[in-house]
């Protein structure tokens, strides 16, 4: 961003995680770990032809030799254990503490002050969902606010209500018909 000469506000980006946390990492691993191997082991397979399909990057990408942000890693994800999959980021899960200091992590090393949380993650039941919700909500949330206190007043980001809205009715009258659309662009 400074290369380009704009300003580096964190609120310029999101960032979606998927977060799981219970009281101690040991209770996080024995709840959460059957959900998370779930979801990598047998819902994330993208057929490779799909990850990598014509148009999903530019030639400057290929040549860079950026991979798609689906394929999956060489051996895929069904090889994962709990400990890489967390240690590796792709789920951020335990203690309240342990979740707070990972989230820290990637807020101030992505420089984003817009983090999207996934609390569901494959088959995992409601109550446990709701379990790791109040816990993050509880006692990790309130210790991640205000970690940009410099950009405390940049509201550029933020969502605005519209200005004008579409009311009902603003359809065409009439309703085009093959023959119709075959004469406009004749």
């Amino acid at each position: 961003m400074e290369e380009r000469g704009v300003d580096k506000s964190p609120y310029r980006a999101g960032f979606a995680q998927t977060i799981c946390v219970a009281e101690t990492d040991e209770e996080a691993e024995r709840l959460y770990s059957e959900h998370v191997s779930y979801f990598y082991n047998r819902c994330l397979h993208v057929y490779p032809g799909f990850a990598d399909a014509p148009g999903y990057r530019t030639i400057k990408t290929i040549q860079t030799g950026a991979l798609s942000q689906y394929a999956p890693p060489k051996g895929g994800y069904t090889q994962l254990t709990w400990k890489e999959l967390t240690e590796q980021g792709h789920v951020i899960a335990g203690s309240p503490e342990t979740v707070r200091q990972r989230m820290e992590d990637l807020i101030k090393g992505l420089n984003v002050g817009n983090i999207f949380c996934l609390m569901h993650v494959g088959n995992m039941p409601a109550d446990k969902c709701m379990y790791s919700t109040r816990l993050f909500a509880e006692k990790v949330m309130p210790k991640l606010r205000g970690m940009f206190p410099e950009h405390a007043d940049d509201h550029r980001f933020w969502c605005k209500p519209l200005d004008s809205r579409v009311t009902s009715g603003a359809l065409p009258r009439e309703i085009p018909t093959s023959a119709s659309l075959a004469r406009t662009y004749a």
